[in-house]
Parts: structure tokens; C-alpha cells; sequence
């Protein structure tokens, strides 16, 4: 029952507008390289690099953490891997 009674316009955070820099806080960022030559392709934030590259995010996840290539880029939280 607390649950339903923390939903929709009685959570007391409901409407309000997130700041830029609360957001960049939350934002988990991945950088993508190249399996070939370890070129940097890109950063993505989480949910952004899931539909870029139309993987789930459990899967983008699985490969995350066990630094293992998935179809030729590698997936990382580290900026560099050199």
C-alpha cells in the first residue's frame, strides 16, 4: 500500500525539473572503441549507446564488465584502455 501511495502526483518529486548538473551526476557514460586498432568510436551515455547500437542494456552491461568485443567495438567505462 506505501507503494501505490508514492506513485504519480503524490511522490513529492513528481514535476519537478531535474538540473543540468543533477543529470550529468546520474548520466553513466560508455565509450566505445574499435576491437581492430582501439580507436575511440564515441561516448554514449547508457541509454543512448543501447539504441546507437540496438543491443539491450543487460547486454550492454554483460560486455561492460567482461571487456569482451561484441560484433567488433568494445565497450568500456574507462576512457582510456591503452
Amino acid at each position: 500500500m506505501q507503494l501505490k501511495d508514492k506513485k504519480g502526483k503524490n511522490n513529492p518529486l513528481f514535476g519537478k525539473i531535474k538540473s543540468s548538473s543533477t543529470l550529468a551526476k546520474m548520466t553513466k557514460i560508455v565509450y566505445v572503441y574499435n576491437h581492430s586498432d582501439m580507436s575511440l568510436i564515441g561516448e554514449y551515455s547508457t541509454v543512448n549507446c543501447s539504441r546507437e547500437f540496438k543491443m539491450g542494456n543487460s547486454t550492454l552491461n554483460k560486455y561492460i564488465k567482461s571487456g569482451w568485443p561484441y560484433k567488433g567495438k568494445i565497450f568500456s567505462r574507462k576512457k582510456n584502455l591503452i
